[in-house]
């Protein structure tokens, strides 16, 4: 009468899934990774694996469902991607997954109502064609989709995921925008934290990228929100090439498709050493160089003789192993000099040691 539920007036319902413990049955879920990590090919994963009922990286699929993917980005490789993903599947038959490439400005109201009927359409279609509903909607990306102004802006980030939700709500169903990360893997989703806070489930494909070379490896898929469930490392995956044909020119064709590693740990949730500081790097590669020149002397004058060299060899060497980005000379030797005075107080915690004797500064190995 009052608008409240008191406690014992209603009993628990379990929650419905698309994925068992990973992705609801409705409402908004994010997919978000770095550029390369393989986004796109695993949310093609998750649509084959909705569409035939095989397990999505290990977990039980909890409804049959179509997808349609409205793919703002890259339109023209869907069908490819498809392809490669069902024949990577001992090639199932004909799936209930549909894309759309013109896609409208979901950041405006009245475009997305014009599209609610269409989403019908397709589902009607899904239902006498395949009898399963359609179920999931991706968005790929939703920077492409959604002209946003400002992606920190927490109140532009509520309207894109109201909107989202205007897709899904009426026909039931969940709707996966594909989203950047930020910089690095820790910063999460780009822009505003609204988007973390607003979504039922958020996904991250995470990998080790060489931002130099573009060489990516230890992808891995992980759950880093859920309202449902435990929220963790899922598996490791790789990328599989997958050929298709032959083109005019006799050079075979196809796309990628995901490999799952279920018997392995996702590699970026073991422990890794951190990365050495730059001022220590630059001091162990100019240690090795100068080292050859070193002298066996003695610790300190009377204690075990080592193979060391003197702080001034070594500065030359650390000087033009250390990059600044400065440009102006007094600023440059400045920070060079602040860096070496780092290095060698820290030295210690990186297997070296220093000592003070003879009138000279030494460094040894420990």
């Amino acid at each position: 009468m009052l608008g409240f539920t008191f406690d014992g007036d209603a009993l628990p319902d379990p929650p419905r899934y698309l994925v068992k413990h990973m992705l609801p049955a409705e409402g908004v879920a994010m997919l978000g990774g770095q550029s390369g990590a393989g986004k796109t090919f695993t949310a093609i994963d998750l649509a084959v694996s909705l569409a035939t009922g095989e397990p999505f990286f290990g977990r039980r699929i909890g409804e049959q469902v179509g997808t349609l993917i409205l793919a703002a980005e890259g339109a023209g490789t869907i069908a490819t991607r498809i392809e490669a993903a069902r024949t990577a599947r001992a090639g199932v038959k004909r799936l209930p997954i549909a894309w759309m490439g013109a896609v409208p400005n979901l950041a405006d109201a009245e475009e997305v109502r014009a599209l609610q009927p269409k989403l019908r359409e397709v589902d009607k279609r899904m239902r006498e064609a395949f009898g399963v509903r359609l179920g999931l909607i991706i968005i790929d990306t939703m920077a492409a989709a959604f002209a946003l102004k400002d992606e920190n802006d927490a109140a532009e980030a509520q309207q894109a995921l109201r909107h989202m939700r205007m897709l899904g709500d009426p026909i039931g169903a969940l709707v996966l925008p594909v989203h950047h990360y930020g910089k690095t893997e820790e910063t999460g989703l780009r822009g505003s934290s609204a988007y973390r806070g607003g979504a039922d489930a958020v996904l991250s494909v995470l990998a080790d990228r060489n931002q130099v070379t573009g060489e990516v490896s230890e992808r891995s898929l992980n759950l880093a929100k859920s309202r449902y469930g435990e929220e963790g490392p899922i598996a490791a995956f790789s990328l599989r090439f997958i050929e298709l044909g032959i083109d005019d020119d006799g050079d075979s064709f196809g796309a990628c498709a995901v490999d799952v590693a279920l018997d392995s740990a996702p590699p970026l949730s073991r422990k890794r050493q951190p990365k050495d500081p730059l001022a220590i790097v630059a001091l162990k590669g100019a240690f090795a160089e100068v080292i050859s020149s070193g002298q066996d002397v003695p610790v300190m004058g009377d204690g075990p003789t080592v193979r060391a060299v003197t702080v001034e060899q070594i500065r030359g060497e650390f000087r033009r192993r250390y990059a600044t980005g400065e440009t102006d000379a007094e600023k440059k030797a400045n920070t060079i000099r602040q860096a070496l005075k780092r290095a060698l107080a820290a030295c210690s915690k990186h297997g070296f040691r220093t000592g003070s004797w003879g009138g000279e500064e030494w460094l040894w190995q420990a």
